[in-house]
């Protein structure tokens, strides 16, 4: 059963607005609440073997509703090694996966995806009911929740405006948690050892305790986790513009770039009648890189995980979400459920990053050049403070009459304050005049943003069934966004130097609707097919200005770069979608398909230049630059032939291309659109088999292969992204009384994937084959796991 389970959850398939029985044609309630309790691990199975799903909002069997879907299960992440989605995004057909660094992952579903540092998110990611993705600030996207003791992930492809709203155009991830149950104790222990090839070891211990406190009624649910991820990135410090000098140090310093991640996860389930539930939680997490990318120079190659910076690099993430789900059903208009989630989040992020090789010109301008021709280190550090406060009341329709039905309010306060320091570290003893020497320690740059967002948003969406066999449903979101960003920022000295560069406040507002329709016929038990159209959105938003310091009039006007960027407005996709899912032979074959076609309208995109000393200084700010249309489908497959034996096999095409030149990026109309591979497909098994009469083994498989494309992260220019496979691999062995065993390897070819290139060496001051590095992934890496529960 519990390897059945497995490959169900690995289906693709598409989600109904409620559930029906096939030979009847009759429409059938299974909605109690949402989360239910009851949904933890083998549990989300209905009495047939279907799985039930919650991305909809409403739980609902993934084989009966038009949206296509797929579902990773607490199972499959394990033998994945998953401890984060950016681990697995790539096994997951039309979803595309790019990063800049430790919380800075971008989810492409869809071909539709932002580049560069400052765009927001094209993907919803929920844990629960939370949203993590806000809009983003430099260096920092959303947020990457440790995957422990989790029941399943569900992805959902396509735009979701009208029940998720803004930044879920392409699609959503949402992770959904295991619930207290108050039935039985329960607990749960893991702890694995690994070693990466040419890296550090890796190791973590995690915890999970259910303890029922009044039965039936009151149930507390713990869970924590320590995760250390070895690091594979070697730090070659050279301090002169000779990138392979090493002076001063006399050792490379060795896997540079291991991270270290605490979680700690509760919620208290209370249900004083059997129509209602009342579930506080929390979650705290900290993540800590001691680089702040795992980059690899381009000069020294990709596989030799080498980078040379002069100075030390980290970033840190943390944040603390607090909810409270209160649900309640009624018997009232044929039967709903009234729920109601409130959620806090409060992020802060930080990310020191070495930019010696672009602006030690600008403090060699002041002290003149560095001793023995030493570049004068130099820091950025980006630091943010997100908070952000939502509050959802939806009532949902439990009945068992034609008409079933989502409707519902939201209300999301968002405040940010970020900024941006330049700081020389080393003068050499060399004292700086004014107005350098004005700040301790000397300032090249200090940048200050506040920015502040409200949204007042109804939803609803309506399914009724207009023939046994035949539903239409129409869904609708309305929304108000109200924006203000303030900035300033000092040039060289900062505030103490007096040089203002800028100080403005800009107010923006939005408002508009989102709509979805859909049409679906159950051809027969085995089959249902269904056509859709849905829209997604983002919202828009203002610039900062180009300042002489930064880059001189004449500098502008030469590159084309306005003294003043003008505000960018909101975008929108349009999705066509056709699909069809079948379940044949009792269940045990099930093949679910979709195409698609998306026209993505006044995209928005991070213009890229650069000016100044040597073009040293990265111009950026965002335009609607124009049109995409993105064409292509999803195919998934799953098998259970015999008892125990389950087999998995998913693919993508996605042909996304600019329908309009870019020149900020040298592209001309009809170029592929960045980061998003045409051909993706991973496929997966699973054996498992008993031993003896409390003796258990387990085999399981997985290659996921993501295709070439062109990396964004160029800052201003288009880099190859080669494609690349990975194969990983997991042996286990059970007892009847929880104990357990697994030997597992990720990456066993121990491939380079890139996930992305940036420009981080400066063509003027430093000696390099090439002034870009890779983004890459870990290496081959061999583990152990124990475990054991009850």
């Amino acid at each position: 059963m519990r390897t059945t389970y497995l490959a169900a959850l690995a289906a693709t398939a598409a989600m109904p607005a409620f559930a029906q029985d096939r030979e009847s044609g009759t429409a059938v309630s299974r909605t109690v609440g949402y989360p239910d309790a009851s949904i933890d691990g083998a549990a989300a199975l209905d009495r047939q073997g279907d799985i039930v799903v919650t991305a909809l909002k409403r739980e609902q069997e993934i084989q009966d509703v038009p949206a296509s879907v797929s579902v990773l299960s607490d199972d499959l992440l394990r033998n994945l090694n998953a401890t984060d989605f950016s681990r697995v995004a790539d096994a997951v057909p039309g979803v595309a996966f790019a990063t800049t660094g430790p919380g800075n992952s971008q989810y492409i579903i869809r071909g539709i995806g932002g580049v560069g540092f400052v765009q927001s998110p094209t993907t919803g990611v929920y844990l629960d009911e939370t949203p993590l993705q806000t809009r983003a600030l430099r260096g920092f996207s959303q947020p990457d929740p440790q995957l422990f003791d989790v029941a399943r992930i569900e992805v959902l492809r396509g735009p979701q405006g009208v029940l998720f709203g803004s930044s879920s155009m392409g699609g959503l991830v949402r992770i959904v948690t295991n619930q207290p149950d108050a039935s039985k104790a329960a607990a749960r222990a893991e702890g694995s050892v690994a070693t990466v090839r040419d890296g550090g070891m890796s190791w973590d211990t995690k915890g999970m305790l259910n303890l029922p406190i009044v039965t039936d009624t009151l149930a507390l649910r713990i869970t924590g986790s320590v995760v250390r991820q070895g690091g594979w990135i070697d730090d070659l410090r050279p301090t002169t513009g000779n990138l392979t000098e090493n002076a001063g140090t006399g050792t490379v310093r060795e896997d540079v770039n291991w991270t270290r991640t605490g979680t700690v996860r509760g919620a208290l389930r209370w249900t004083p009648t059997s129509n209602l539930a009342i579930t506080p939680s929390f979650v705290w997490q900290n993540a800590f890189s001691n680089a702040d990318r795992p980059h690899s120079d381009v000069t020294f190659g990709k596989r030799a995980r080498v980078k040379a910076r002069y100075r030390d690099t980290f970033a840190r993430d943390r944040f603390v979400i607090g909810s409270l789900l209160v649900e309640n059903s009624f018997d009232a208009l044929g039967g709903l459920s009234l729920i109601s989630n409130s959620s806090y989040l409060d992020r802060n992020s930080r990310l020191s990053f070495d930019v010696t090789a672009f602006d030690s010109p600008i403090v060699e301008e002041s002290v003149g050049p560095g001793p023995g021709g030493r570049l004068f280190p130099t820091a950025l550090r980006d630091f943010g403070r997100t908070r952000q406060f939502t509050q959802e009341v939806r009532a949902v329709s439990n009945g068992s009459g034609p008409l079933q039905y989502v409707v519902g309010g939201v209300y999301r306060d968002l405040h940010q304050r970020s900024g941006r320091t330049i700081t020389v570290s080393d003068l050499f003893g060399i004292a700086a005049p004014a107005p350098l020497g004005a700040s301790t320690p000397p300032t090249i740059q200090d940048t200050a943003v506040r920015f502040a967002e409200s949204e007042l948003a109804a939803f609803a969406e309506l399914t009724y069934a207009i023939a046994p066999r035949v539903k239409v449903a129409a869904g609708a979101r309305a929304f108000s966004y109200r924006q203000r960003e303030a900035s300033r920022r000092y040039g060289v000295g900062g505030a103490a130097g007096g040089g203002l560069a800028y100080d403005y406040d800009e107010r923006n507002r939005e408002k508009g609707a989102t709509p979805r329709f859909t049409l679906s016929y159950d051809a027969s038990r085995a089959a249902t097919l269904y056509a859709s159209y849905s829209q997604g959105f983002r919202t828009g938003g203002v610039n900062a200005p180009i300042t002489d310091d930064i880059c001189s009039p004449a500098e502008r006007q030469a590159s084309g770069i306005p003294d003043v960027p003008p505000p960018y407005n909101s975008d929108r996709t349009d999705n066509f979608e056709l699909g069809a899912k079948t379940s044949l032979w009792g269940g045990r074959l099930r093949i679910n398909g979709a195409a698609f076609a998306i026209n993505w309208k006044d995209y928005q995109q991070a213009y890229q230049g650069a000016c100044g000393i040597n073009n040293a200084t990265t111009i950026s700010f965002t335009v609607n630059a124009g049109r995409v249309r993105s064409r292509g489908g999803e195919l998934e497959v799953v098998a259970t032939p015999i008892d125990g034996l389950e087999l998995h096999a998913g693919g993508s095409f996605t042909d996304a291309t600019y329908r309009n030149d870019v020149p900020s990026l040298l592209l001309a109309a009809g170029s592929r659109v960045l980061d998003v591979p045409r051909w993706a497909w991973n496929t997966r098994g699973s054996y498992d088999v008993a031993l003896g009469p409390d003796l258990r083994a387990s085999l399981f498989a997985a290659a996921r292969h993501v295709g070439a494309s062109n990396s964004g992260f160029g800052e201003g220019e288009v880099l190859p992204r080669p494609a690349y496979t990975l194969v990983d691999a997991t042996a286990g062995l059970r007892t009847a009384n929880g104990l357990g065993i697994d030997l597992f390897v990720t990456n066993l070819f121990d491939a380079v994937p890139v996930f992305g290139q940036e420009f981080t060496t400066s063509p003027g001051n430093t000696t390099a084959t090439s002034n870009f590095s890779y983004l890459v992934g870990p290496p081959r890496t061999i583990g152990l796991r124990l475990s054991a529960g009850f």
